[in-house]
């Protein structure tokens, strides 16, 4: 029983390594230079980046606010105006006590979610298939595919290791034979993992849960009852006492915002048959960078040949074929989130964006791409363990030769990176300086430049201090009031009675961006005789409020 159990250890562990391998080879030259490195080009990147910056520090210095981000000052739970980050900000709190820089801790958070996504997928294909070369194979389809490979500037969807937990949890609570309290469990552990972490998540969890009830159905209604709901009891008791603080967030956020997203929205957002031929894949670049490059895709999908071969081999060659209730799960998940993906287009979409809680907040509806490619990963680890045990001699050679197909298949480095860059020295003295509220100027008005205040969120966390710019997944009618008035700044006078309005103490002026009415812009805050410089760094001028 010792050997078996060490035996079991062993494996568990290679496989952990083998994924933290696949995860620095799939994002090269990243672990080469992880605190210089960045997708900061990119202003989801620098989003995410704060986001987790801020969950690490709140996290530590006020836990009951984590939600309460300091931009779009005064509004209330700004950080849930996008998704709330916060399984993988606390994975990121012992980096940023160490002194990492946001930088840092994103790339080191990218790296740790692959790695984990991959290692979790493989432990739910090992338990179902019982081969371990197999498990390696719906491990690495999972985690390094067309669309989690195009999402390095989406941390949330990179850390999906949630919903392969799930699976686990439900599987168990379905068979008669498992330890029902533990597989319940789990699932509470998963659920509040994919909710503390995703929006989108949370409700991949919930149609998760849907398809399992629907095909394994039988097996609940014939199973004991009392451990069963025992079991359920007790999972819904660990996820409500850390998601329902955030549940409550977002119900007020939308309440007071009004945060639905139009079925016109959705539309737009949906995936197209382009979509599913769509990768960034080096070996399909001959014919598939035009269809990559178009923008036509409103995702990247394309879930590899060598995948659909063994999904398909996993449908035909499995001893069981569709009598297994875990096989139906996996044809379930494929099945719904190809169709989800494609939006208002079925009128499937229209019933699930009226019946399933929070749907009606789902913008991009392509990414329930990632069903559709969960399922296929757990399909092709069945074919690798059907041809393995229909031809016992070629097993080994069968489950290597697949694992470097799949990752050949889905490679697309080196990845692009850019420069982390180097924050002013004004934030600096900006953090020295008493508590109040920044304004960065200047303050973006048209929608298409509104991602330009990443930058300033991103140089935030150098001090803190409640800022008034802001850019997120959703922008406050409160911002785009004072935009209206803030965008003239300092050429109107009104845009310094809104500052004074405001409460605003500090601005932070960008020279750069005022091109040839710099000199002007100085003279007439000069003028104003309301504010003082208190440093000024090339481009960049810091002034607080003369009291």
């Amino acid at each position: 029983m010792i050997d078996a159990s060490r035996h079991v250890g062993a494996r568990a562990l290679a496989a952990l390594l083998l994924c933290a391998a696949l995860a620095v080879l799939h994002t090269w030259p990243l672990a080469s230079a992880p605190g210089t490195l960045s997708r900061n080009d990119n202003k989801d990147t620098v989003l995410n980046t704060w986001a987790l910056a801020w969950v690490a520090h709140a996290l530590v210095t006020a836990p009951s606010q984590v939600l309460s981000g300091n931009i779009f000052h005064p509004e209330r739970n700004t950080v849930a105006f996008s998704d709330p980050v916060i399984v993988p900000g606390l994975l990121s709190v012992p980096v940023r006590a160490l002194g990492a820089s946001p930088e840092l801790t994103y790339n080191l958070s990218l790296l740790l979610g692959y790695l984990l996504s991959a290692w979790a997928m493989q432990w739910l294909a090992w338990r179902w298939t019982g081969h371990f070369g197999a498990s390696l194979v719906a491990g690495s389809l999972f985690a390094f595919n067309a669309h989690s490979l195009v999402s390095m500037g989406h941390i949330q969807a990179i850390h999906a290791y949630g919903l392969p937990l799930l699976l686990v949890g439900l599987d168990g609570l379905c068979r008669p034979d498992a330890r029902r309290l533990w597989h319940g469990l789990l699932v509470g552990v998963a659920t509040a993992i994919l909710a503390l972490t995703s929006g989108y998540l949370a409700i991949f969890g919930i149609v998760c849960g849907l398809i399992v009830v629907a095909v394994r159905w039988r097996e609940l209604w014939q199973a004991p009852w009392r451990p069963l709901i025992a079991a359920s009891l007790a999972g819904a008791l660990v996820m409500a006492l850390p998601v329902l603080p955030v549940l409550r967030a977002y119900r007020e956020m939308q309440a007071t915002h009004g945060f639905v997203r139009s079925l016109d929205l959705v539309a737009a957002m949906s995936a197209n048959g382009t979509a599913y031929l769509a990768t960034p894949a080096r070996v399909h670049e001959r014919w598939a960078r035009g269809i990559y490059q178009t923008g036509e895709p409103k995702d990247s999908l394309f879930p590899g040949v060598v995948a659909t071969l063994l999904a398909l081999a996993g449908l035909v060659l499995w001893h069981e074929h569709l009598r297994d209730g875990r096989v139906r799960i996996a044809l379930g998940l494929v099945v719904v989130g190809l169709v989800l993906s494609f939006g208002p287009a079925t009128p499937v979409y229209t019933v699930f964006y009226a019946g399933v809680p929070f749907a009606s907040g789902v913008r991009a509806a392509s990414r329930f791409g990632v069903l559709f490619l969960s399922g296929l990963a757990v399909l092709a680890a069945y074919g690798v363990a059907a041809v393995s045990r229909r031809w016992p001699r070629v097993a080994t050679t069968a489950s290597v030769v697949a694992l470097v197909a799949v990752n050949a298949e889905a490679f697309r480095g080196p990845v692009p990176f850019v420069p982390a860059g180097t924050p002013s020295p004004i934030y600096t003295t900006l953090a020295g300086l008493p508590d109040g509220v920044v304004v960065e100027m200047p303050f973006w008005w048209r929608p298409i430049d509104i991602p330009r205040n990443a930058n300033y969120m991103l140089a935030s966390t150098a001090h803190w201090k409640p800022l008034l710019n802001g850019y997120s997944g959703f922008t406050p009618a409160s911002y785009r009031r004072r935009a209206d008035i803030l965008w003239y700044f300092p050429f109107r006078a009104a845009s310094f009675d809104e500052l004074d309005h405001a409460g605003v103490r500090y601005v932070v002026l960008h020279l750069v961006e005022y091109g040839s009415q710099r000199q002007e812009a100085l003279d007439l805050i000069e003028a104003s005789g309301r504010w003082r410089i208190i440093e000024r760094r090339g481009d960049i001028v810091l002034y607080a409020r003369v009291r």
